[in-house]
């Protein structure tokens, strides 16, 4: 497949295989727990790639694959979505990766991720020229808080300053946030131009942080689940949404798709320093819209 001439989106992280097991009841330890099972593409920057294609935003995806049955697996179901692979790189000898993911009967998962070649990308020429032609870049905090990886994150992050680009960065995980420092997390953070984090999230960044340290923050937009989200522009905030009720089967990659839904609006803004009310009321409907259409189904991505 082919990208087109001008890079819009550059999305840049994880491409995972994400074996789904939906649980009928609570875990049985040393029997069987009756499941419902699924096996699908995931990886939280694939998942925002993929549904912003599904919105009809053009984007580039940047990713690593191993050179085994899965890697090929994963070219086509891109091709299904619609997702160009020209930016995936084969890592030779090395595994795709992939990510186990329990969800219990009330659509909570719990994850437990093997990273592969995830952890093997650098920035290059083409990685350079993708980010200067791009309007916004996308990456989740994950590549960062990963020790193997955090020399990538802030690789692509120094050249998104050198460029034009606005940088979009998900906070990721709460655990991870912890075991790296949320003060080291927040200062990586605070470098981009909008920042989306879940209450887990939130509550990690602000552990011992000064009482304004949401003020350092360009946007932050606070996914709050089933109580909507928040955004905060440099500290305050400027607008919120309810969720919209639906029937959830399954939570994974919510955060994802919200992202997406959110960037399928901003894109089309100049100046996000300069946002109204309309502009911010916009974005969050569509990105809680987008988010619940996916909690609708099995999995990360839109059914295609």
């Amino acid at each position: 497949m082919t990208s087109n001439p001008r890079s819009k989106i550059c999305v840049i992280g994880d491409i995972n295989v994400d074996v789904i097991t939906l649980l009928s009841g609570p875990l049985q330890k040393n029997t069987d727990t009756t499941s419902t099972n699924a096996i699908t593409l995931g990886g939280s920057t694939c998942n925002v790639a993929v549904w912003l294609t599904h919105l009809d935003v053009n984007v580039d995806l940047v990713s690593a694959i191993g050179d085994d049955v899965l890697g090929t697996w994963v070219i086509t179901q891109l091709q299904a979505f619609g997702v160009s692979d020209a930016s995936i790189r084969t890592v030779a000898n090395n595994r795709t990766g992939t990510c186990v993911i329990l969800v219990d009967e009330t659509g909570a998962r719990s994850m437990m991720p093997d990273f592969g070649a995830n952890l093997v990308q650098i920035v290059d020429e083409r990685l350079e020229s993708l980010i200067s032609e791009s309007d916004v870049v996308v990456m989740s905090a994950y590549t960062f808080l990963r020790p193997e990886s955090r020399k990538f994150a802030l690789d692509v992050l120094e050249c998104v300053e050198k460029s034009e680009a606005r940088m979009v960065i998900d906070a990721a995980s709460s655990s991870p946030i912890e075991t790296t420092g949320a003060d080291k997390v927040r200062k990586y953070l605070a470098r981009a131009d909008l920042v989306l984090a879940n209450e887990d999230e939130f509550a990690a960044l602000a552990v011992g942080a000064p009482d304004n340290w949401t003020s350092e923050f360009k946007n932050l937009i606070v996914k709050r689940g089933e109580q909507g989200a928040l955004w905060l522009f440099k500290g305050q905030e400027v607008a919120s949404v309810k969720a919209e009720e639906v029937k959830v089967l399954d939570t994974t990659g919510a955060g994802d798709a919200f992202c997406a839904g959110l960037l399928s609006q901003l894109r089309l803004r100049g100046n996000w320093e300069r946002l109204g009310d309309v502009d911010y009321a916009q974005s969050l409907l569509v990105a809680s819209h987008t988010a619940g259409e996916n909690c609708k189904t099995l999995g990360a991505t839109p059914v295609y």
